[in-house]
């Protein structure tokens, strides 16, 4: 040890915060290089430049400090829950997107190679792993997917999918696994998860980042007929996916944009929406919990689970009604207005830079055309459909 450490580890003496980031720097280095078995708590406590005792009085056991320098980042993170907050479906994109990301950039000091390879051959750092996948992976999915008759199905599949994967491609490196470009990997494990959660499959077309590849949009149908723009001349209308697949890609990028602005403030943009409807309220900035799912796009058990981590946040408060004590509202508390206001501001100079390119008057068309999509969809809603399904039935021939 130089003399730079030595003065840099007695600097630390009355620093617990200094200590005990020491203490997980130099637990991840010595799981990484020896394992979970090989790294014990003296070891690390010497490396770190601290006792044994502090060690314990910071974590409690051996497993409290792996626990703690691993994280969460290789389990169903607050990233993912986020991403599928205002649609469930998008649930096997995101996993697969967080994970070969995850395992892309594992850091050489990542202890979880370590833990893996400890489990293979020592039953407590397998009842370890087992306790970390429970705890980090089936738990939240649980949540996500609901409990059902084949919910233990679906976990088991999904917890094999994506250890298969690992093992494969980042702990044995075989080939061709090693090898396969992650854009052309990511989509192709979103199917194999859609498949073993049960969900629809990703749209055609598209991207594990919702982009439109391009070599899938296909020809022009040949039944698409001519319709006259309104210059003048005949041209032929695009396929609907010409014109869809790239909403969704323009979509999926927004989010992911905006996502990227709202994280700056610790949070994803489930919470924003759910903040900026209660400051848009006004003053005393509270709306009941129907209000708020009228007007967020959320499910009512991802508005939940939004509302549960805001009020541990200290972000907005609960309130029963007085008369009716089914009624609960949200309330921004005064932290929450700050920060609503904030991210409010972020978001809104966000949307300006994303419409930087377009022109004020190609903006204002962009606006009138979609304007006139929202009136086609709504002509194309369910009324219209079954109206479609009970003419085609009544034109059926009997017996046919």
């Amino acid at each position: 040890m130089d003399s730079e450490q030595v003065r840099s580890r007695r600097g630390r003496g009355h620093d617990p915060e200094g200590n005990r980031r020491a203490v997980l720097d130099a637990a991840r280095r010595l799981f990484s290089a020896h394992g979970y078995a090989g790294a014990g708590i003296r070891a690390i406590a010497a490396e770190a430049g601290v006792t044994p005792g502090l060690v314990m009085a910071y974590f409690g056991t051996k497993d409290g400090l792996f626990l703690e320098a691993v994280g969460a980042g290789t389990g169903v993170t607050g990233a993912v829950l986020d991403a599928v907050a205002n649609d469930p479906d998008r649930l096997p994109r995101a996993l697969a997107h967080a994970y070969l990301e995850r395992w892309d950039r594992l850091p050489d000091e990542d202890p979880w190679p370590a833990l893996i390879r400890s489990a293979l051959s020592h039953p407590p750092s397998a009842e370890l792993f087992r306790g970390i996948l429970d705890q980090q992976v089936s738990e939240p999915l649980v949540r996500l997917i609901g409990e059902s008759a084949r919910s233990d199905v679906r976990l088991a599949m999904v917890r094999s999918v994506l250890f298969g994967v690992i093992m494969e491609r980042y702990m044995f490196a075989h080939e061709p696994a090693r090898s396969v470009p992650t854009e052309q990997l990511e989509p192709a494990l979103a199917d194999v998860l859609a498949t073993a959660v049960g969900a629809r499959e990703a749209a055609p077309g598209a991207g594990s980042d919702g982009s439109a590849r391009a070599a899938d949009a296909g020809p022009v149908r040949a039944d698409a007929g001519p319709v006259r723009a309104d210059a003048g001349p005949v041209v032929a209308a695009p396929a609907p996916e010409e014109l869809f697949g790239p909403l969704q890609a323009c979509l999926q990028r927004y989010r992911a944009l905006t996502g990227a602005v709202v994280k700056d403030f610790g949070i994803g943009v489930a919470a924003s929406e759910v903040l900026d409807a209660l400051r848009r309220a006004g003053a005393p900035y509270r709306r009941t919990m129907g209000e708020v799912a009228g007007v967020v796009s959320l499910s009512q058990g991802g508005l939940t689970m939004q509302a549960d981590r805001l009020a541990e946040s200290g972000l907005i408060e609960r309130e029963r009604d007085g008369r009716d004590r089914r009624i609960v509202r949200l309330r921004l508390t005064p932290a929450g207005l700050d920060l609503a206001a904030r991210v409010a501001d972020a978001r809104a100079a966000g949307e300006r830079e994303m419409l930087a390119g377009l022109g004020a008057a190609e903006q204002a068309r962009l606006r009138d055309l979609l304007a006139l999509l929202g009136r086609s969809l709504d002509e194309a809603g369910p009324e219209r459909t079954e109206r479609r399904t009970r003419t085609t039935d009544a034109a059926e021939p009997e017996g046919a």
